[in-house]
């Protein structure tokens, strides 16, 4: 899966993508911002992919004029209740504090509440990390529990959409870009029957209707 918006490209994690994100993470820079400090191991990395690549969990891969500078995802997606969790880190320190986070975060809240309707995501911040904290709160994230160094911060549909329209305004004014996102945003090009199969079909109605306008 592919979604293309604002000049900016999210794609999905796919296997060739693992050794690059598995390196990336493992740097000082990008650990000190993580709950789980330990090098990952090639072995570690493949076993977490095959726990994640299913209709539960989106990592995608965030591409800026062809180049992978991070990560973002929604991820333990409960479809019932119509809950996520999201997660975001870069390995290129020129894109970790700038408007292409903004970028990707926008876009993956839209995906979530708009395209697939739903009504709450969470995400965990370390207390220590403030400019991740202040972003949270900027987009109308709250904070639900703090236990120690871990905060769990939840952003409401509701809470979204009433941040959303001023800052999708001043994202389409800087990037020329004025529609807002649909499910014609998304493609799934380079995806085999197989993972069509895997990843896109079978999910509850409301997703399927959507992403039958692709498929």
């Amino acid at each position: 899966m592919i979604i293309e918006k604002y000049g900016i490209l999210l794609r999905r994690l796919t296997q060739e993508d693992l050794e690059l994100v598995r390196v990336k993470r493992n740097e000082d820079s990008v650990r000190d911002f993580m709950f789980y400090k330990k090098i990952i191991t090639p072995e570690e990395q493949q076993i977490w992919f095959e726990s994640i690549n299913n209709i539960h969990n989106y990592y995608l891969i965030i591409e800026v004029d062809g180049k992978k500078v991070g990560m973002i995802n929604g991820k333990n997606i409960d479809y019932d209740n119509r809950t996520s969790e999201g997660g975001i880190f870069f390995w290129d320190a020129e894109y970790r504090n700038g408007l292409i986070a903004s970028l990707a975060s926008i876009i993956l809240a839209d995906f979530t509440f708009l395209l697939f309707e739903f009504n709450k995501t969470y995400a965990e911040v370390l207390a220590s990390n403030k400019g991740q904290i202040q972003y949270n709160e900027f987009m109308g994230y709250e904070l639900e529990k703090a236990e120690g160094e871990k905060l769990l911060y939840v952003l409401t549909r509701k809470n979204y959409l009433k941040k959303r329209g001023r800052i999708v305004k001043a994202v389409q004014q800087l990037t020329k870009d004025k529609s807002e996102i649909t499910w014609q945003d998304l493609n799934l090009s380079g995806s085999c029957k197989e993972d069509i199969k895997k990843l896109y079909d079978g999910l509850p109605s409301y997703v399927q209707h959507g992403l039958n306008q692709i498929l």
